[in-house]
């Protein structure tokens, strides 16, 4: 008997990968449209830099954990927007230095996208958890 892929395989988790993978595509494209060049100057990354980073990184999780039902996807699905999150969350209220080729991330207001980008990446967060719980609840019976 042939197996089925991944992709054919009814799982329990699937809505949970489309939802998380749906808010990183919003989160992907939030950051692609932020990011203005340049991307590097004076020896740094730019904060358009890492945005463009950040927009590449959530298509390419977003399109693996939307595919293909594996606990690797969803980790880096969660490890992406967790990260992306707490980026912005500290960026807002932390003075972060610059380090390495890295800018000062430190912008202390809230507007529009800022906001959507946070909803976003917090939606990414649950949902993506919330596959690992149903994953292992699935495997523990």
């Amino acid at each position: 008997m042939a197996t089925r892929s991944a992709l054919d395989r009814p799982t329990v988790d699937r809505p949970l990968r489309w939802l998380t993978a749906v808010a990183l595509a919003v989160s992907a494209y939030l950051h692609w449209d932020l990011a203005a060049s340049p991307y590097y100057a004076d020896g740094q990354v730019t904060l358009s830099g890492l945005f463009l980073a950040q927009a590449v990184v959530a298509v390419v999780v977003a399109v693996w954990v939307a595919v293909r039902a594996e606990t690797l996807a969803v980790l880096a699905a969660l490890a992406v927007a967790a990260a992306s999150l707490l980026a912005l969350v500290l960026s807002v209220y932390v003075r972060l230095p610059s380090f390495g080729p890295f800018p000062v991330l430190y912008e202390p207001v809230w507007y529009g996208e800022k906001v959507a980008a946070a909803v976003a990446a917090a939606v990414a967060t649950v949902t993506a958890t919330a596959a690992l719980a149903a994953r292992r609840t699935i495997r523990s019976r």
